[in-house]
């Protein structure tokens, strides 16, 4: 399969290239049978984040050469100081803080990660970095130590960070004592055991390392000696066509592109193939929500609950619609939204649910479950679909129409304000135990 795209020479899109990818590699992807190993060349260290390195800005501090030591050697060298330790961690926090300060730094460090995160099928990810942003744009469940492995069947994504994370100060990787160290837990412990179990069924694809990188030299080691014995294709996406013949001397496969520009490639195939929705939903539900927010405050302004007390349902209602599409942007990360077999089976389990709370004259719920589940339909429609939708913003028990705007809802108060009796009082019933009925603000709570 090959990807085509007009290029760009700015310094965000001059690496997305064009590149071909093996069938196996595709269908594997698509398939959910890939585990990503991700270097720091997709978050922090990226040279589109800041001008130097870790390494660098380390290396300048203790007066180094360049490049004269390896990235374990020389944060020892740097922790052979007087309390060099705990300075090496907080530079290592202060860089994070800094590049969080800014979004534009941060966005450039977690594009990879935001890309991902829709991405449902990949549920397993390796990484030697340091820092969070596969639990925080991901939604990943983080294992730093062989005793969080116990729980790695209850995490519907997992990210196994082998050199430690900034979360937890203890677990940091970084001098060549800490390398040896983490070496042997991996030849020998519990979490090398996984390790070898994800090697033995997943595709392993390897993003962001370069050959120079100490951290793929050093994890590459691992994977190969199983490799060796499991004959499974292991393959690297990077920028640099200067290395590609190297990583194949060294038995992987090169995709010569950038890490978030393969990601996308590989998203829009699985939206064509049906795998997938398309990101923009998350769009449509920004849209919608703040289009329903400001329908319900602009009802309350406009119509007394004291004197409608049928307002009660089209305010749960929207509250519904608000939850639904306000969770779906939460979760964005973990990808469940972007699954329709997903959302179809949720919508399944509403509808009975609302079946239940009809019988038993909770109208109140009965009107936020038709306002979750109008939202969740309307993410599902297609842009056609969704252009032709009277989408109705207001719910009112025994009027048959759609009720799309407040001039509908309105009309339909004054015109026929006992519609539906037995909800009509239910909802008096609920005011009255309002302390002050005439200007509360009903509100359903996200549960029912």
């Amino acid at each position: 399969m090959a990807d085509k795209h007009q290029h760009c020479d700015c310094e965000r899109c001059r690496d997305h290239l064009e590149f071909s990818v093996p069938d196996d590699l595709l269908a594997d992807f698509l398939g959910g049978k890939v585990t990503i190993f991700a270097g720091a060349g997709i978050s922090t260290e990226s040279r589109a984040v800041l001008k130097h390195t870790f390494y660098d800005s380390i290396a300048d501090e203790l007066k180094l050469r360049r490049s004269s030591l390896t990235f374990p050697e020389l944060m020892e060298k740097y922790c052979d100081q007087p309390n060099g330790r705990f300075k090496l961690l907080k530079k290592i926090k202060d860089r994070f803080d800094h590049i969080d300060s800014f979004p534009e730094l941060n966005k450039c460090a977690t594009d990879f990660h935001r890309e991902l995160g829709t991405f449902f099928p990949i549920r397993n990810i390796v990484t030697t970095n340091w820092d969070v942003y596969f639990e925080e744009h991901c939604k990943a469940t983080p294992f730093v130590a062989d005793l969080d492995l116990a729980f790695w069947e209850a995490a519907d994504r997992r990210v196994l960070k082998i050199h430690g994370s900034i979360a937890n100060f203890g677990s940091i990787v970084a001098t060549s004592i800490d390398y040896k160290k983490c070496q042997e837990r991996l030849t020998l412990g519990i979490l090398g055991g996984l390790l070898k179990t994800i090697l033995a069924t997943q595709t392993i694809l390897f993003v962001g390392y370069s050959l120079s990188d100490f951290d793929f030299l050093a994890i590459y080691e691992f994977v190969k000696a199983q490799m060796d014995s499991l004959h499974k294709q292991s393959y690297v996406v990077t920028p640099a066509a200067a290395e590609s013949h190297k990583f194949k001397a060294a038995g992987l496969i090169p995709i010569i592109t950038d890490g978030w520009y393969f990601i996308s490639q590989m998203k829009k195939h699985a939206v064509s193939n049906g795998i997938m929705l398309d990101d923009e939903i998350y769009d449509v539900a920004s849209d919608l929500y703040d289009r329903v927010r400001e329908e319900h405050h602009s009802m309350y302004n406009a119509i007394k609950l004291s004197n409608h007390p049928q307002l009660i349902y089209a305010a749960s209602y929207q509250d519904g619609m608000m939850h639904a599409l306000g969770r779906a942007l939460e979760m964005q990360g973990t990808g469940q939204y972007s699954n329709e077999c997903r959302i179809q089976r949720s919508i399944r389990a509403y509808l009975e649910l609302e079946k239940e709370k009809l019988h038993d004259g909770v109208y109140e719920d009965v009107a936020y479950i038709e306002g979750y589940l109008n939202a969740l339909t309307y993410l599902l429609m297609d842009r056609k679909q969704r252009k032709k939708a009277r989408l109705p913003l207001y719910y009112m028990f025994g009027v048959n129409a759609d009720v799309v705007k407040m001039a509908d809802f309105i009309a339909s108060l004054k015109h026929n304000p006992t519609a539906h009796k037995a909800s009509l009082k239910r909802a008096r019933r609920l005011l009255r135990k309002a302390s002050d009925p005439t200007s509360i603000e009903f509100h359903h709570p996200p549960w029912l």
